[in-house]
């Protein structure tokens, strides 16, 4: 059948008439002050202000080519981007241009992040975009080359394989291997810390954490963990506890020094740095001035430099401090009278020392105090049940039968 004469007639006029319009529009353009500016523009390489010039006569696809022209010659990737996305807004929808186009935004996107790196979920956001679109635009290789700098290790082995780069695949799948097997070892060591940890056994726990950061250096959680017990690690042989409020200090070893950085910290107005030692010598006790300032006292009268002595005693430690002193077992127990730290009960020796308060012994293994409570006690490590021995860390807190054990240092 063939088509109506009068249907004949209305193509025609609909044709007549487009052919007018685009003919007026042309003309209409050629003679307008604006796109003779913007073709002038353009060919000064003004591309931007060629492009605005464009519009403002409805020359929508030029101004879409200045943009493109601006894009490839700009070498700044703030620009360029926008250059390319400004030139989208002038294209129609079915424009073949568009799926190159956004694939150059792609390309410059990941150019960027390989330059520059990609550090912030901002610049992870737009490179995922950027993958997404070279992927989109059948661009594989260049997709896998961004999911790759994001860790997308699925969506790089799917643009690998899609680019037919089989060699590359496989390597990955082989570093995925190793990474999957180097990522459990980790896990294992960090939940092997977490064990040690509730129970006390913090060699065992700063071992795992050592093992830990030895496979992942870069993991900063780790290493922060780490840092974290060392600080809390107690030094110098001594550990200081508070027992239901009465600060008891424990020296392992004699002679012990007191003064204002002693092993057994004693502070007034006239103690020094390292003011007297004291020592046992065949069951007696022996006090050594050690130079100070204001001179240590024996009963109240000055020694020259050593003196030796049977049984309990008082010295002082220049004008303003006095601590009793007295043998007790294999080592020697302390007492604060007078001065800032009056109150507080020291004892120095080779341990082991029961902890007057609480029913436990405090010793010193591997350069670390261990609380071993009795048997028996209901024992808790900072509110967890905990029958082993307590490798002592600062800040620790040990519940032994309702007695509160906290370490100080």
């Amino acid at each position: 059948m063939g088509v109506p004469q009068g249907a004949r007639n209305i193509a025609g006029k609909i044709t007549r008439g487009a052919c007018y319009f685009l003919a007026v529009s042309l003309v209409r353009r050629l003679f307008s002050k604006s796109y003779r500016s913007a073709r002038k523009a353009e060919g000064e390489g003004r591309y931007r202000e060629a492009a605005a010039l464009y519009v403002q006569v409805e020359a929508t696809d030029e101004a879409a080519n200045a943009l493109l022209f601006h894009a490839a010659r700009t070498t700044d990737f703030e620009e360029r981007v926008n250059s390319y996305k400004d030139a989208l807004r002038w294209m129609e929808a079915d424009d073949p241009r568009r799926a190159e186009v956004f694939a150059q935004i792609g390309l410059a996107t990941l150019d960027d992040a390989q330059r520059r790196g990609v550090r912030t979920s901002e610049e992870r956001r737009r490179l995922l975009e950027a993958a997404e679109m070279l992927e989109d635009g059948e661009r594989n290789s260049e997709a896998a080359l961004a999911y790759e700098l994001l860790e997308m290790v699925d969506e790089t082995a799917r643009c690998l394989e899609k680019a037919g780069e089989v060699e590359k695949l496989e390597a990955l799948l082989a570093a995925t291997g190793e990474e999957a097997g180097r990522q459990r070892t980790i896990k294992t060591h960090i939940s092997a810390y977490e064990m040690a940890e509730s129970v006390g056994a913090r060699r065992e726990a700063k071992d795992a954490l050592e093992a830990a950061l030895k496979l992942a250096p870069e993991d900063a959680a780790i290493a922060d963990l780490l840092r974290h017990v060392e600080s809390k690690w107690l030094s110098r042989g001594r550990a200081e506890l508070v027992v239901d409020g009465q600060t008891l200090v424990f020296v392992f070893r004699l002679p012990v020094t007191l003064g204002r950085e002693g092993d057994l910290v004693v502070r007034g107005t006239s103690v020094s740095r390292q003011h007297t030692d004291i020592d046992r010598d065949e069951g007696q006790l022996v006090v050594r001035d050690r130079g100070s300032r204001n001179g240590t006292l024996v009963r109240g009268l000055p020694i020259a430099s050593t003196m030796t002595f049977e049984g309990a005693t008082e010295i002082g430690l220049g004008d303003d401090v006095a601590v009793a002193v007295e043998p007790e077992g294999e080592g020697v127990r302390f007492e604060v009278r007078q001065g800032l730290d009056r109150g507080t009960i020291a004892y120095a020796g080779a341990g082991p020392f029961q902890i007057p308060g609480a029913a436990a012994v405090l010793t010193l293994e591997r350069g670390l105090a261990v609380l071993t409570a009795d048997k028996g006690t209901d024992t808790r490590l900072n509110r967890g049940r905990c029958a082993a021995p307590i490798e002592l860390l600062k800040g620790d807190r040990i519940e032994i039968d309702g007695v509160v054990v906290e370490v100080r240092g």
